[in-house]
């Protein structure tokens, strides 16, 4: 899970929102392509909120909303509640989104557009994420979104593989670029090592 800068909500966003006064997400329909390209780009390098894998345009991925709208239909149209998930069922938004059952399970989750999931939990070079100190944001976090799922810990060992054979000739900044996905644990293991 990687830090995910929100701006402010884009002018398009903004001017639909006051022009149109959509009442549900379907209203949306008309620019949710544009919104999603645009969060995608602008404020999460490309990759998940949640997993931090690439993405590729117009491929496989959905607006989702963090807090989800059935618990908080207030929260739809709160472009601080929109992140871009992949759409796999077994991690992610929509691993998540089946594991809510109340608001107050939102009480013990890394937010990516608020927090700083690395204040919460830590890559292994085994691939593996963990809760650093066992905190319980941690431990919820990585079990709700299924974050140690195995095809996960598998594409993150092959990035692994890819850092450990490259940290030798290049900066962080260009293996975190090379890799292109990843990018919080390709930081801290590229520091760690």
């Amino acid at each position: 899970m990687q830090k995910v800068n929100k701006e402010n909500p884009p002018a398009f966003f903004f001017g639909f929102l006051k022009r149109e006064k959509p009442k549900d997400w379907n209203d949306i329909a008309p620019i949710r392509v544009q919104l999603r390209e645009y969060i995608l780009k602008n404020e999460q390098k490309d990759c998940c909120a949640y997993t931090g894998i690439k993405i590729k345009e117009n491929t496989n991925s959905h607006i989702d909303h963090f807090h989800t709208r059935n618990l908080f239909p207030k929260e739809t149209f709160e472009y601080n509640n929109l992140l871009v998930s992949c759409n796999a069922e077994n991690y992610g938004a929509k691993f998540k989104d089946k594991q809510i059952k109340n608001k107050e399970d939102y009480d013990w989750l890394v937010n990516p557009a608020v927090d700083n999931p690395a204040d919460y939990m830590e890559y292994s070079f085994t691939g593996e994420i963990q809760a650093i100190g066992q905190s319980k944001q941690g431990i919820q976090t990585i079990k709700h979104f299924n974050l140690n799922e195995r095809c996960l810990i598998n594409r993150r060992k092959k990035a692994i593989v890819s850092l450990n054979f490259m940290k030798e000739d290049l900066t962080e900044d260009e293996l975190v670029a090379a890799i292109g996905e990843f990018e919080t644990m390709v930081r801290q293991l590229y520091r760690q090592s």
